[in-house]
């Protein structure tokens, strides 16, 4: 993970979870290491922004459901340790100011130390997610002794611009086939501000058109002066794409229960990125 040293643990002061999300989604895409998240969100929020067949996610919760870990310091110590065994990779853990809240700073503090010791010459690093102002100047100075300060890169390098030109190049160069009503959308790799391009977003477009879906809104971005207001338009509809590709996932499991005829209505509403609040709550109903 070329943005951290291995063995080494890192905190993240939260300005915007979207952000936060972002660059955990790009460093998924690196395809150089295993990806743990723990966050605050669900997985059908966490869906919104990251590749979940990339990225082994948990919902930190006390809910007890499929998916989730209960904000217990020990079964989160067990869980991110027993993966710093294997493999290599990044841990990043959300929402510490929530775990303080719960259990007091002290037994977080220790909790963080007894993982740093468990990182000690391992190919994995440690990135933890506090917000603002949670700690008075003692615990600020307590906690980056053991947690070093740490923000996310601004600057994309070249190679990594290139990166995603090559891999939207080559599924240009797939010959696609028409999407029937049967068949599931895929999810593509976010493009991250720093490498939009107008050239890239034309091509992007082209892609989803011909995965099937309506995304005549994102083609202002191709005629705007500004990237910065192009990018704005773009993103909007990546988001409109990202979760209509979620939910046309779903509706493959009400077609495998004989509700063609509705799932036939619902997928033409979805790939027309139109009306998927109410398709997402019809879904929940039936489902």
């Amino acid at each position: 993970m070329m943005d951290f040293e291995f063995g080494k643990s890192y905190t993240y002061t939260l300005t915007s979870q979207d952000e936060i999300l972002a660059y955990v989604d790009s460093v998924s895409m690196r395809d150089d290491g295993h990806v743990l998240l723990l966050s605050r969100l669900p997985q059908r929020r966490l869906l919104e922004h990251i590749d979940l067949d990339k990225v082994e996610s948990y919902w930190v919760t006390s809910q007890d459901v499929a998916g989730t870990i209960q904000p217990s310091l020990d079964q989160i110590h067990d869980l991110v340790s027993s993966r710093f065994e294997n493999h290599t990779g990044i841990a990043v853990i959300e929402g510490i100011e929530w775990l303080i809240s719960i259990h007091g700073f002290d037994k977080v503090l220790n909790m963080i130390m007894k993982l740093k010791d468990s990182l000690h010459r391992k190919p994995w690093s440690l990135l933890l997610v506090v917000s603002a102002d949670i700690m008075d100047s003692t615990q600020h100075t307590q906690w980056h002794r053991e947690s070093l300060e740490w923000n996310i890169p601004k600057k994309v390098e070249f190679d990594e611009i290139e990166e995603i030109k090559e891999v939207i190049s080559e599924v240009e160069s797939v010959e696609e086939k028409p999407l029937g009503d049967g068949t599931s959308l895929s999810f593509l790799v976010r493009i991250p501000r720093e490498g939009y391009t107008k050239d890239i977003a034309r091509r992007r477009i082209l892609q989803w058109r011909r995965m099937g879906l309506d995304v005549s809104e994102a083609e202002p971005a191709l005629f705007q002066d500004s990237d910065d207001v192009g990018y704005d338009i773009y993103q909007k509809v990546e988001i409109k794409v990202r979760k209509a590709i979620e939910l046309d996932n779903r509706l493959d499991i009400l077609a495998e229960r004989g509700l063609k005829s509705e799932v036939t209505k619902m997928r033409f509403r979805v790939r027309q990125l139109t009306g998927l609040t109410d398709v997402e709550s019809r879904i929940n109903e039936l489902i």
